[in-house]
């Protein structure tokens, strides 16, 4: 591409990204339409895909922060220094109803609504140029199936944090479908649950024909650029998500058969001093199907810091913590424990609030490197759970068993066995819950799995100065269990409708 073409694409760009400080204000497009393929590609993989070394798009930052997994810290920290932290954090650890106003005021204001947009804006101008590009058909089929996939992915996420749960209510508000670059004045209404999720069905089914017509060797590269796994399993999540038990053991099936993939043996690998933990967004791993994002999106509100003694600022732990639930839930002989759940230090064995993400020898989480990857053991859990739904529960018990066994030691005997008595009915289905908890934790899911089994009660301690100062209850049912529509994006857009608001619990 020469210097006057990337030029003029660069402005474009620019153009596409103020749009989105309007939140879908579209204007025109330049006149100037690109006639390469190559440049459209390029495109793409600047403005659709999320790079380790794009550590200011927020696209997961609310992933992990409201879960159960996440806790304050249990230890003794207290220093006048650290109230500031409190006031940073409080907000989104209670699911405050003005968390997004209250942490704009101390520059805590993650913005996932702009940020996703934008992303999603990136992946429709790809699509619009397509239209007129020049190219052969396979080079047209690669860019417009990564496209599809990627806004597909993006907008599961926006409709699983803004909208409510497609089982409780699909008729609700979800968020404004934007399909193309067509950048007129318009403020776009929020469709439905239901309309968000069909077009995300629409897209990855459009998706995998267009992959499906490439050459085998471009249909799973693992690079960093979508492939027709990671196409499969997304579709896979998604039926899981609408209850569509018999789409989602299909497409499961196919991601666990026909690709190749292994489940990684936790026992070959050994902590040493230059790798503390296995890097499980390498494309070594055998089970990886898709690298995304960077850990610093994933980790936003969990990597902060508290002063540990009132006489020294040196001494510091993180403020909070892998919940002891979470840790709890592990059972002798369970290697995930130990490999999944990150220390804060070598010598400090407090469990950090994130996990499977690249570290460093001390322990530090990388921004040069993909943040997640998508994994098969998803796919063996999905078809688990589907499996259970359809009444086969023996299959479901086989197949966790067989990813089980690849998690405990091989010293812990039989321990990878699902037990007895939760073989059958309603405690097997607890169990693939508790299993998806532990083998998951951490790759952004839990939160959803608490909206879409139930949205049921729990609570979290908060603490400050050492001590419990308030328990925040998320009741069953709660308001809080989807987030309020940011209001900046409603200043700008008066189309936009509020979600219920759940009342504030401080």
């Amino acid at each position: 591409m020469n210097i006057t073409m990337k030029k003029i694409l660069s402005i474009i760009i620019v153009l596409l990204l103020i749009s989105c400080s309007d939140f879908l204000e579209p204007k025109a497009q330049t006149e100037y339409v690109p006639r390469d393929i190559s440049s459209i590609n390029e495109m793409l993989l600047g403005e659709g895909y999320i790079h380790p070394h794009n550590i200011s798009v927020e696209i997961f930052s609310y992933n992990e922060i409201f879960s159960d997994d996440v806790a304050c810290t249990l230890e003794n920290c207290n220093n006048i220094q650290n109230a500031s932290k409190y006031t940073l954090l409080k907000p989104f650890f209670a699911w405050h109803p003005e968390m997004f106003k209250m942490g704009s005021l101390n520059n805590n204001y993650p913005k996932v609504w702009k940020s996703t947009y934008s992303r999603i804006l990136g992946c429709n101008s790809a699509l619009d140029y397509l239209k007129s590009v020049d190219g052969s058909e396979e080079e047209l089929n690669f860019v417009k199936g990564q496209a599809l996939a990627l806004r597909a992915f993006y907008y599961f996420n926006l409709v699983n944090l803004f909208g409510e749960p497609y089982y409780f209510n699909k008729k609700a508000p979800g968020v404004p479908l934007k399909l193309n670059s067509n950048m007129e004045f318009s403020y776009l209404p929020r469709n439905t649950v239901e309309e968000v999720y069909s077009q995300i069905e629409q897209d990855l089914t459009e998706a995998e024909e267009c992959f499906k017509q490439l050459p085998s060797n471009l249909q799973f590269i693992k690079d960093g650029k979508v492939t027709l796994p990671m196409i499969q399993l997304i579709t896979a999540r998604v039926a899981l998500y609408m209850e569509n038990y018999d789409k989602c053991a299909e497409y499961s099936q196919k991601v666990i058969n026909d690709w190749g993939l292994k489940l990684l043996n936790l026992n070959n690998f050994t902590s040493t001093t230059a790798q503390p933990y296995y890097e499980f967004t390498s494309i070594d791993n055998p089970e990886m199907i898709w690298l995304y994002g960077n850990s610093m999106d994933f980790a936003r509100f969990l990597t902060n810091y508290l002063i540990l003694l009132p006489t020294s600022t040196t001494q510091t732990r993180l403020f909070f913590n892998a919940s002891p639930a979470l840790k709890s839930s592990y059972v002798a002989g369970d290697l995930r424990l130990s490999n999944y759940l990150i220390k804060e230090s070598a010598t400090i064995n407090n469990l950090a609030p994130y996990g499977k993400s690249p570290v460093s020898t001390t322990y530090i989480l990388l921004s040069t490197k993909f943040g997640k990857a998508l994994r098969l053991s998803e796919a063996y859990l999905m078809l688990a759970e589907s499996y259970y739904h359809l009444n086969r529960s023996s299959d479901a018990v086989n197949l966790l068993e067989t990813m089980r066994s690849m998690r405990f030691s091989t010293s812990s005997g039989s321990a990878y066995k699902v037990p007895g008595t939760s073989t059958g009915g309603i405690a097997l289905l607890d169990f693939i819950k508790e299993e998806r908890r532990r083998e998951m934790c951490f790759e952004g899911l839990r939160w959803f799995d608490q909206r879409r089994w139930g949205m049921e009660s729990f609570s979290r301690d908060w603490r400050e100065e050492g001590v419990t100062v308030s328990t925040f209850v998320m009741a069953k049912d709660d308001p809080a269990y989807t987030l309020p529509i940011p209001f900046d994006a409603i200043e700008l857009n008066p189309n936009l409708t509020q979600n219920k608001l759940a009342t504030p619990k401080y």
